[in-house]
């Protein structure tokens, strides 16, 4: 019974629901189409003249906002018939009407489709007299078209047309709308004049406004004192302007005390010397202190000018004054964290309180802002003295807001004290720790500029200098360890809220960490969590900043087994991932290390495996490789990359005649036509012509040489220096030498074993690790070793097998059993680090040749093809291609399916 009710409660609601949801057919009724609907064939002339007639408002916006392009392609015309009606039509137009006329009449002046004076006879006198609208938001509107309107007019007609009406404005008579008008008028146009003509005609009427009733009147005439007087000229200024300004400075209203001070800050540096020690100094002075007594928002306001003001002043002021600007700045970076211990507890928190924490908050705010200008005013060497203190209070503020602003000028502070830097290491860590993201917002974008500034300040100790690589200054490391610990703490801060722009940011700019640390601190402190965003990241360009960083730090590191070592985790991350989205991934990772290093870097270490990427499973990994294909042809030069060359063949031969995807097949048809455009660059003996991007790669290659050969310049040396103190320690121990004679045989027993072990050089540093299969389920290989030596522990190769090539070594007895050469293998010896190697150049790419799915085909340098017809053939294989499938013939070749069957 309750189901059956239930159900006709839902079919209840069901049909209430359609009732609800009836639409009516049509919105509009026949009258207003017909009334909306326009004859096709009129021209634009006569569509314009009927919507401004009989239009509805929509129609005569569309007119009104066309009318520049309509006077530019028949001007005499459109300004006989539609000019008039416009101007006619604003009488009685809505303010939608208006505001699109104020944009549509400075758009003409701009455009100069008409003479001046024809502009002046028109349109100028259609922008003067909407100025009396009563709606202030249009009559704003024609204000602000009338100013700019007066920037592109020539003299006369300013003189003549629009002189007269900002003086009658600006009459105490008028309404205060009307004389805040005549300001603005007087203001854009006294730098029109020459200055007879100002004292003539303007300045009686500017004193007049700045000892309005009005305050509102009087604070719009002080702002714009500073145009006047720049046309007016000095002497004309100090006689008429500085002393309205001295008494505007001293006005009962804090806008009009605001106003005046902002002039006296734009008046700075048209003032001689004399001026402003006689005069303006004494004004600042008294100014400061009576904001600081004054309970409104003139002490912010002070605080927001304050650093323009000591700049400004900095040469006309002598020790005392200074020493006192000092003080005062003092003063607003503690403004309401003045609370001595001994004082009773504040008392509970009204609005009153709340309003007057909010003007401190805003008033060390603003001395946050100007604290570079105070430190170019005091100057780096009376830095720890003077202004040390402030800056320690600020970056400890417990606002957010102020610790915001100062991190946002943190890296131009580092930048003005030079030498004296490292004082601010330790609030550079506290900013970093920083809970609040709005604070880490402001510090981490400058990052690079700030840690560059630390190491010029140290003297360039940070970054791989040879002292530090070396160095036994405990206490100097532990600083940078506090350094490197808080820019980790900041990238988890970053990682961990929910704007990951900002962690986009933080990975990018992790990249300057090269300039500042030494490898060894890059290597076991930023790669790991690099290695983590790389593949954990939520965000694809997170992923992809992370990639691009740890290929910077692959360029720059100092140690060749660390590179090797990133190299292959970042194959083996990347491109062997179980996840089609990091295989994707490592395509981007592969046009960064084109970007980054030399050709030769590339091909020698992630040319294979990227081509592999053709026998990936899923289709956007295939897809994504297509795009890269024509980047891989430049980087080939010829002939000592024929066999890459070749490679690249089969793998577009395979893509085309065995793709079934529709997408991936067009794909690799468009890169089929690119790769044809492309020509490949040839090593001649006779002439060389170098272009730019070889030029370029040219010195990335001698980059990376010099990078090897100061790495060994380093271990040499280091070895020198160890093999020095050993002499001295064997020199020391002579007389023990009876009693240590067991020890010789041990060290020679050492020297022995090291001499007897296998050596790596760079051409086969990199070994058993070649590009995956192409079929991704057949990954293991089966071990033929005896099972009476295998123990029970964790499979794992031996060193001796990873640093060597040869079959003989994959089958010794100390391997549980052998693992694919197409995955990376770790080292038995270093199980914790896990160190990887990738093989001989040579052999990856027999591997990668045995490996491929055209097997049958042969990658001897004897085999006699040329490029063209190569590329010819692709051609015409992209051509005879339709998309889906394999064309006919175009299946595995028998030998090859023997070879297989046969693994």
């Amino acid at each position: 019974m309750d189901l059956s009710g239930g159900l006709e409660q839902v079919e209840d609601d069901l049909q209430e629901l359609s009732l609800e949801r009836t639409i009516t057919k049509s919105l509009k009724t026949q009258e207003e189409i017909d009334r909306l609907t326009v004859d096709e064939k009129l021209g634009d002339l006569e569509r314009a003249v009927y919507l401004l007639s009989s239009g509805q408002e929509v129609q005569r916006i569309s007119v009104v906002n066309s009318l520049p392009q309509l006077i530019q392609d028949n001007a005499p015309e459109a300004m006989r018939r539609v000019v008039p009606k416009v101007r006619e039509m604003l009488h009685v137009a809505g303010a939608d009407v208006q505001l699109a006329a104020t944009i549509s009449f400075l758009s003409i002046l701009e455009r100069e489709v008409i003479p001046i004076s024809t502009y002046s006879s028109t349109f100028l006198q259609t922008i003067i007299m909407s100025l009396e609208v009563k709606d202030p938001v249009v009559s704003n509107a024609w204000l602000e078209t009338l100013l700019s309107v007066c920037g592109c007019l020539p003299k006369d007609v300013i003189k003549r047309e629009i002189l007269g009406i900002a003086v009658a404005k600006g009459q105490l008579s008028q309404s205060v709308q009307s004389r805040l008008a005549s300001c603005k008028i007087l203001g854009r146009v006294a730098t029109k004049f020459e200055p007879y003509i100002i004292k003539k005609e303007i300045l009686p009427l500017v004193t007049a406004l700045c000892q309005d009733i009005d305050y509102e009147v009087r604070g719009c005439m002080c702002r714009l004192l500073d145009s006047v007087a720049r046309a007016l000229g000095l002497e004309n200024t100090k006689s008429a302007i500085l002393p309205e300004l001295v008494e505007l400075a001293n006005d009962e209203e804090c806008f009009v005390r605001h106003a005046a001070l902002d002039a006296v800050v734009n008046l700075l540096n048209l003032l001689d010397d004399d001026t402003c020690t006689q005069t303006i100094v004494p004004l600042v002075c008294k100014f400061c202190e009576r904001s600081m007594e004054a309970d409104d928002t003139t002490l912010p306001h002070v605080a927001e000018q304050f650093g323009r003001l000591c700049h400004g002043l900095s040469v006309n002021v002598d020790e005392q004054q200074r020493a006192w600007l000092l003080e005062f700045y003092t003063q607003l970076c503690i403004q309401g964290r003045m609370r001595d211990a001994q004082s009773p507890p504040p008392p509970p928190r009204t609005p009153s309180s709340i309003c007057d924490e909010d003007r401190c908050a805003d008033c060390r705010r603003n001395a946050a802002y100007n604290f570079p200008a105070m430190v170019l005013f005091a100057g780096p060497k009376n830095f720890k003295h003077e202004l040390y203190n402030c800056f320690v209070s600020l970056c400890e503020d417990p606002h957010y807001i102020v610790r915001r602003t100062i991190a946002c000028g943190f890296h131009e502070v580092a930048k003005l004290l030079g030498s004296h830097v490292q004082l601010i290491q330790q609030e550079l860590v506290t900013l970093l720790n920083d809970n609040y993201v709005q604070v880490l917002e402001g510090i981490v974008p400058h990052l690079p500029e700030t840690l560059e500034s630390l190491v010029k300040g140290v003297g360039g100790g940070l970054s791989e200098a040879r002292t530090m690589l070396y160095s036994t200054n405990r206490h100097q490391i532990s600083n940078h360890a506090d350094l490197v610990q808080a820019l980790l703490t900041c990238e988890y801060l970053v990682a961990a809220c929910s704007q990951w722009r900002l962690h986009l940011t933080m990975m990018q700019r992790l990249a300057c960490v090269v300039r500042v640390f030494t490898s060894d601190q890059i290597y076991s402190k930023f790669v790991p969590v690099l290695f983590q965003r790389l593949t954990l990241a939520r965000v694809l360009p997170v992923k992809q900043a992370a990639g691009r960083t740890l290929c910077v730090i692959i360029r720059h590191n100092r140690r060749q087994e660390h590179r090797q070592e990133l190299i292959c985790r970042l194959i083996e991350a990347l491109c062997h991932a179980n996840k089609y989205q990091l295989r994707m991934l490592f395509v981007d990772v592969c046009c960064d290390v084109m970007e980054l290093f030399s050709r030769r870097f590339f091909k020698e270490y992630f040319f294979e495996f990227v081509l592999n990427l053709a026998h990936d499973p899923v289709a956007n990994v295939r897809l994504k490789l297509c795009s890269l294909l024509p980047r891989l042809k430049t980087q080939i030069k010829l002939p000592g990359d024929r066999q890459l060359l070749q490679q690249l063949e089969h793998c577009v031969r395979r893509l085309l005649s065995h793709e079934r995807d529709r997408d991936v097949a067009a794909a690799i048809r468009k890169s089929v036509f690119e790769l044809d455009k492309i020509q490949v660059a040839m090593e001649t003996l006779t002439q060389r012509m170098f272009m730019e991007e070889d030029l370029m790669d040219q010195k990335k290659e001698e980059e990376e040489k010099m990078l090897l050969e100061l790495e060994e310049r380093e271990k040499k040396e280091h070895e020198q220096t160890k093999g020095k103190y050993t002499e001295k320690g064997k020199g020391k121990g002579s007389k023990g030498q009876g009693r240590r004679g067991g020890d010789k045989s041990k060290e020679a027993k050492a020297a022995a074993a090291k001499d007897a072990s296998p050596t790596m050089p760079r051409s086969n540093s990199l070994s058993h690790v070649s590009s995956r299969a192409h079929n991704r389920g057949h990954r293991t290989s089966v071990s033929k070793t005896n099972s009476s030596e295998m123990p029970s522990a964790s499979p794992k190769l031996s060193k001796h097998s990873l640093h060597s090539g040869s079959s003989e070594n994959m089958t010794s007895p100390g391997l549980t059993r052998i693992v694919s050469p197409h995955r990376i293998v770790p080292s038995v010896h270093d199980k914790k680090n896990r160190k990887y190697s990738l093989g001989s150049k040579e052999d990856r790419i027999k591997r990668t040749s045995s490996n491929s799915p055209v097997a049958g085909v042969s990658t001897s340098h004897s085999k006699k093809s040329s490029l063209k017809k190569s590329s010819h053939s692709l051609t015409n294989l992209a051509a005879n291609s339709s998309g889906h499938g394999s064309p006919k013939g175009g299946s595995t070749p028998t030998h090859t399916r023997k070879k297989s069957q046969a693994r």
